[in-house]
């Protein structure tokens, strides 16, 4: 049975900030940094194309309201329709090939973190393995590498397309017009600074899961293993005891980080929404006194929309990367274990050999506190 005090009630199960993490695997793929800047680049491109889109629709809609009660010309209708088009087809390409790069420059860095893990197992001393369990080791060569391949090949570009749509979307709107954007602006900050209080706040819970998760794997892994020494020394009782304080503590960690990271979403959606009422009842307002055009209204909402999206992504990816963190921290501390000292330097020749071997006052353990 492995002791599992290392899980503090407090849910800090590690000492060490999640941010480590991360900033580990960035510079674990440093070695892709040119290929992964120009997926970015692409990402950036693309978004930029959808942001052009509504400005063009608005004047697709003014040119239509200016000549809807004579002849309409639909000369300028379709040079402007035929630039929106090649705009959303260039969109199109560049968020074609942003993904294909990404997808498979992360096969690559998932291989080669798969492969360091797999050497380094085997240059392990007997001490790691002595006080950590098989199945929370293979919790960190599974679960929580499959945890760091999926945010590297969904969220970290969503990331860059998320970041410059809300940006370009906001200096859109304030070239648009100053009043509206204000009032999209004001409307979504609470929503935006809500959500930075749920990630501060649920950041714990997501590192103690992964921890739980892999203790429980292990002691799973362990009580299967040896189920018929369990079974003769009367042991299932004790085994079950600890499942289920291991199964509680991963079910309150598990239920509090899903439901603080699950209200982001909703509350941003609402906020988008109450915004673009707001921006409705504004702008309606202004048109009435002549201040905006119907076509600025149209665009408007659409860069509303685009403005009020990307926050509910960044709840989403957020909540990815929470995982991450505590994911990356797992694999690297792993990836950091003291190994085996080389033995190649240190060969003696035993010149007289007597043939007798005494142990006396010989004491050994992997922990000093357990010999």
């Amino acid at each position: 049975m492995k002791n599992n005090t290392h899980l503090s009630a407090e849910g800090k199960p590690l000492d060490t900030k999640s941010l480590t993490g991360l900033s580990k695997l960035s510079a674990y793929c440093r070695g892709y940094q040119a290929t992964i800047i120009l997926a970015m680049a692409l990402s950036i491109i693309a978004t930029v194309c959808t942001l052009i889109g509504p400005g063009q629709l608005s004047k697709i809609t003014d040119t239509i309201l200016q000549t809807i009660q004579g002849v309409i010309d639909l000369k300028s209708i379709f040079a402007i329709g035929s630039i929106l088009v090649g705009i959303y087809v260039l969109s199109l390409l560049c968020g074609f090939f942003q993904e294909f790069i990404m997808v498979t420059i992360t096969q690559k860095i998932i291989k080669g973190l798969r492969c360091d893990i797999s050497h380094k197992i085997n240059r392990l001393p007997l001490k790691y393995f002595d006080g950590t369990t098989i199945g929370d080791t293979l919790s960190r060569i599974t679960n929580d590498v499959d945890t760091i391949s999926q945010t590297l090949n969904q969220s970290l570009g969503m990331l860059f397309s998320t970041v410059t749509l809300f940006f370009g979307s906001l200096i859109m709107m304030f070239v648009t017009n100053v009043y509206l954007a204000a009032t999209a602006v004001i409307a979504t900050l609470s929503g935006f600074l809500l959500m930075m209080l749920i990630i501060k706040n649920s950041q714990k819970y997501f590192r103690l899961l992964q921890n739980s998760l892999g203790i429980l794997n292990g002691h799973v892994e362990e009580m299967y293993a040896g189920h018929l020494v369990v079974k003769v020394y009367n042991g299932w009782q004790q085994a079950g005891v600890t499942f289920d304080n291991i199964n509680a503590t991963m079910h309150k960690s598990a239920w509090k980080s899903q439901f603080l990271s699950g209200l982001m979403m909703p509350i941003m959606m609402f906020v988008g929404n109450l915004g673009y009422v707001a921006v409705c009842v504004v702008g309606a307002a202004l048109a009435l006194k002549g201040s905006i055009s119907f076509g600025v209204i149209v665009a408007f909402m659409l860069y509303v929309r685009m403005f009020s999206r990307p926050l509910s992504q960044l709840a989403q990816i957020a909540s990815t990367m929470q995982s991450t963190a505590a994911a990356s921290h797992r694999v690297f501390e792993f990836l950091e274990e003291p190994e085996l000292p080389s033995e190649t330097n240190i060969v003696t020749t035993l010149t007289e050999v007597k043939g007798d071997v005494v142990f006396q006052h010989v004491r050994f353990g992997y922990n000093k506190e357990k010999p």
